[in-house]
């Protein structure tokens, strides 16, 4: 009688079989182990990534145990081209399929945050802690971190211009490293995009320096269209060793935003990122730029000669070759701002400045570059100027017409303004003699039609009443 054999290879295999199902079954339904801790981790899918980098990111913060298994069953469940970017929060032990089925829905547009073009770090930072519940203070520390920015491969004294402006799905709580360090990486892929292809870019420029320019050009551009154009300016001033005097520069160095009004005493300012005083480029980006706007500065606008451009006040630039072009294009967006007389005939300050009003507009119009926040502020005074001239024209009393207009019919009036020299005595006995005289300086507080009459009937009575009205009327009173 033979003895049946247990461990047969077929028994063995099923064994094996059964293994391997139960370990990939653990690995779907127990990736945390039996008894996992009720944490959570924060994942944070990016646009562009493969099934394996999202498989190896959710290994590195403890969600799943290996990888194989999440990567089969999506494609097996073909949900491996359905997962979307975003920012998720798991609790450790959360099956696989489960979260296959969170990464394919998506955060349905939940908790975006918007970051618009040509913000500072320091507005982003606001903007990040009001809709993350993080303080700012994190953010701007930091932003400043060297050992944060050397990370990034950022060599500029802080992370301003790398924030590329779009729109995010962060977690409330999200950390201010996930968050910078999420919108660094899409700056960097907008300018290896945009850079690719190319033996140089323009003048030589590293893609540090083109988005240091994309920034003032940025902060300069009221339209898109004008970026290029805009680029081209700066870009021709660099060529030629010319300063940039770039005004958003100066703000941006007085603390107060590339966008700030400035003033004659700004532009003195010490800094690096005064233009007005130092040659070349900022040593860094002055604020956060689009897209658009680094894409101008690496595709400018070819053959373009211009130096200078003004705002025009209609949100876009007048631009010209020549400082002589360009003082003429200021004079023309002041006649433009200038509000028109109530009446034509006035022309006096406005039309034609004194020599000392014209030396320090053209002192403080040399001292302005490209940019339009000194030019701004000549047009201004220059507003004032004409609304001064057309209140004092309108405020001119329609009396002294009709006084001008009864003057030019009587000549023999216009005597008594040689006759205010004369003494009172004179004035009193030409009273005396002519006693008919009292009713008409009794008659004033009376219509403009008695006092026509009364001129008419006695000429020489006008004369000292018109010269003295209260004079003549104290004459009067004291006459018997």
């Amino acid at each position: 009688m033979t003895r049946r054999r247990f461990f047969r290879p077929s028994r063995w295999a099923l064994l094996l079989l059964i293994a391997a199902f139960l370990a990939v079954a653990a690995d779907m339904y127990l990736p945390a182990g039996l008894f996992p801790s009720p944490e959570h981790r924060v994942i944070l899918v990016q646009r562009g990534q493969t099934l394996r980098q999202v498989a190896d990111e959710l290994k590195r913060v403890g969600l799943l145990s290996g990888t194989l298994g999440f990567q089969v069953l999506a494609r097996a469940l073909r949900l491996d081209r359905e997962i979307k970017a975003g920012q998720y929060s798991f609790q450790l032990g959360t099956s696989v399929p489960a979260l296959l089925r969170a990464l394919a829905r998506g955060m349905s547009g939940l908790n975006v945050v918007t970051i618009p073009e040509g913000l500072t770090t320091t507005e982003v930072s606001l903007l990040l802690s009001n809709h993350l519940g993080v303080p700012a203070a994190e953010f701007d520390s930091l932003a400043h971190d060297r050992v944060f920015l050397d990370s990034l491969g950022v060599s500029a004294p802080s992370i301003e211009g790398y924030l590329a402006p779009d729109s995010y799905e962060f977690l409330p709580g999200t950390s201010p490293e996930v968050a910078f360090r999420t919108m660094a990486h899409r700056t960097q892929d907008i300018l290896l995009r945009l850079a690719a292809g190319r033996d140089s870019l323009p003048l030589g420029l590293s893609l540090h320096q083109v988005l240091t320019l994309a920034s003032i050009v940025e902060a300069e551009a009221m339209a898109d269209v004008e970026r290029p154009r805009i680029a081209s300016v700066y870009l021709n001033r660099l060529q030629m060793g010319m300063r940039l005097q770039a005004d958003p520069t100066v703000g941006y160095a007085i603390g107060r935003g590339p966008r700030t009004r400035l003033l004659l005493r700004h532009l003195k300012v010490d800094s690096p990122f005064n233009t007005y005083l130092y040659q070349g480029l900022p040593p860094g980006p002055i604020c956060n730029p689009g897209r658009a706007s680094i894409a101008s500065v690496i595709d400018p606008l070819p053959g373009m000669k211009e130096l200078y451009f003004v705002a025009d006040g209609y949100g876009r630039h007048l631009f010209s070759k020549t400082y002589e072009e360009h003082l003429a294009k200021i004079r023309q967006v002041r006649t433009k701002e200038e509000p028109p007389d109530s009446e034509p005939a006035p022309r006096t300050s406005a039309a034609a400045p004194p020599a000392a009003a014209k030396a320090a507009a053209h002192a403080e119009t040399s001292a302005a570059g490209p940019g339009v926040a000194a030019t701004n502020g000549h047009a201004g005074a220059s507003k004032l100027g004409a609304a001064g001239t057309s209140a004092r024209a309108a405020t001119t009393p329609d009396t002294n017409r009709a006084k001008t207009a009864s003057v030019a019919k009587k000549p023999t009036a216009r005597k008594p303004a040689a006759a205010t020299a004369d003494t009172s005595k004179t004035k009193t006995a030409s009273v005396a003699k002519k006693p008919a005289a009292k009713k008409p300086a009794a008659a004033t507080v009376d219509t403009s039609r008695t006092k026509t009459a009364s001129v008419a009937k006695k000429p020489t009575a006008k004369k000292a009443v018109a010269t003295r009205p209260t004079a003549g009327k104290a004459v009067a009173e004291k006459t018997p």
